[in-house]
């Protein structure tokens, strides 16, 4: 199988509507419904994230409504 790797990808979500507790808590869960729906059959990629956790800058912000 031929795998394809993208490195040094952002990730930017709405906090608090799926996700909930502290900024990296959200962070790990949100990559795991990424996942889930990445995964997901029939459509599904098979594709998958990984975190590496030694190179993770989480920041927080506030955007208009």
């Amino acid at each position: 199988m031929k795998t394809i790797t993208l490195r040094r990808i952002d990730l930017q979500f709405d906090a608090g509507q799926l996700t909930h507790g502290p900024a990296a808590q959200q962070a790990r869960q949100a990559v795991e419904l990424i996942n889930l729906t990445l995964q997901r059959e029939p459509f599904g990629l098979g594709a998958q994230l990984f975190v590496h956790p030694d190179e993770v800058e989480v920041e927080t912000g506030e955007t208009a409504a």
